[in-house]
Protein backbone atom coordinates (compact mmCIF):
# COMPACT_ATOMS: atom_id res chain seq x y z
CA UNK A 1 0.00 0.00 0.00
CA UNK A 2 1.10 3.64 -0.60
CA UNK A 3 2.42 5.96 1.81
CA UNK A 4 -0.37 8.77 1.99
CA UNK A 5 1.86 12.18 2.23
CA UNK A 6 -0.72 13.64 4.83
CA UNK A 7 0.35 10.58 7.40
CA UNK A 8 3.81 11.80 7.01
CA UNK A 9 5.24 14.17 9.82
CA UNK A 10 5.44 17.52 8.72
CA UNK A 11 8.32 20.15 9.40
CA UNK A 12 6.76 23.37 11.08
CA UNK A 13 7.74 27.24 9.82
CA UNK A 14 6.32 30.25 10.72
CA UNK A 15 5.34 33.11 8.98
CA UNK A 16 3.92 36.48 9.55
CA UNK A 17 0.56 37.48 7.66
CA UNK A 18 -0.82 40.78 6.90
CA UNK A 19 -2.24 43.03 4.20
CA UNK A 20 -0.51 46.39 3.06
CA UNK A 21 -4.28 47.71 1.59
CA UNK A 22 -3.44 45.89 -1.94
CA UNK A 23 -1.70 42.64 -1.31
CA UNK A 24 -1.60 39.93 1.24
CA UNK A 25 1.90 39.91 2.54
CA UNK A 26 3.67 37.22 4.01
CA UNK A 27 7.57 37.26 5.61
CA UNK A 28 9.29 34.44 7.11
CA UNK A 29 8.79 34.75 11.00
CA UNK A 30 12.82 34.67 11.80
CA UNK A 31 14.15 36.63 9.04
CA UNK A 32 13.17 38.58 6.31
CA UNK A 33 14.59 35.53 3.62
CA UNK A 34 11.45 35.20 1.84
CA UNK A 35 8.71 37.66 1.48
CA UNK A 36 5.56 36.61 -0.76
CA UNK A 37 2.78 39.06 -2.03
CA UNK A 38 -0.38 38.42 -3.92
CA UNK A 39 -3.86 40.10 -3.98
CA UNK A 40 -5.65 36.90 -3.16
CA UNK A 41 -5.30 34.69 -0.88
CA UNK A 42 -5.34 31.08 -3.25
CA UNK A 43 -2.60 33.10 -5.07
CA UNK A 44 -0.33 33.87 -1.73
CA UNK A 45 -0.17 29.67 -1.19
CA UNK A 46 0.49 28.92 -4.95
CA UNK A 47 3.61 31.86 -4.51
CA UNK A 48 4.58 30.03 -1.31
CA UNK A 49 4.69 26.25 -2.30
CA UNK A 50 6.12 27.15 -5.50
CA UNK A 51 9.22 29.21 -3.40
CA UNK A 52 9.32 26.48 -0.72
CA UNK A 53 9.66 23.74 -3.92
CA UNK A 54 12.50 22.42 -2.74
CA UNK A 55 11.95 22.55 0.92
CA UNK A 56 8.34 20.67 0.50
CA UNK A 57 9.80 18.04 -1.91
CA UNK A 58 12.32 16.42 0.74
CA UNK A 59 9.74 16.29 3.36
CA UNK A 60 6.21 17.97 3.83
CA UNK A 61 5.41 21.38 5.41
CA UNK A 62 3.28 23.21 7.89
CA UNK A 63 3.46 26.34 7.30
CA UNK A 64 1.91 28.31 10.40
CA UNK A 65 1.01 32.07 9.39
CA UNK A 66 0.67 34.67 11.96
CA UNK A 67 -1.53 37.54 11.13
CA UNK A 68 0.19 40.88 12.61
CA UNK A 69 -2.30 42.08 15.05
CA UNK A 70 -1.63 45.59 13.82
CA UNK A 71 -3.59 45.39 10.46
CA UNK A 72 -6.91 43.91 13.10
CA UNK A 73 -9.22 46.72 14.41
CA UNK A 74 -8.94 46.69 18.54
CA UNK A 75 -12.79 46.20 19.04
CA UNK A 76 -11.82 42.54 16.46
CA UNK A 77 -8.32 41.20 17.89
CA UNK A 78 -10.18 39.00 20.88
CA UNK A 79 -11.86 37.35 17.62
CA UNK A 80 -8.53 37.23 15.71
CA UNK A 81 -7.10 33.44 16.86
CA UNK A 82 -10.76 32.40 14.87
CA UNK A 83 -10.32 33.82 12.10
CA UNK A 84 -7.29 35.34 10.76
CA UNK A 85 -4.59 32.60 11.46
CA UNK A 86 -3.87 30.20 8.79
CA UNK A 87 -1.61 26.83 8.87
CA UNK A 88 -0.73 25.69 5.09
CA UNK A 89 0.28 22.17 4.69
CA UNK A 90 2.71 21.77 1.73
CA UNK A 91 2.70 20.59 -0.99
CA UNK A 92 -0.87 21.71 -1.65
CA UNK A 93 -4.11 19.22 -2.28
CA UNK A 94 -6.37 20.60 -4.33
Amino acid sequence: MGKNIAAKKRRQIAMILWHDGIHWVLKNEKDASLIIKAKELDELDKKLENALSKEWQKEPLEVYMRTDNDIIPEWMRPFMDHYFNRILELPLRY
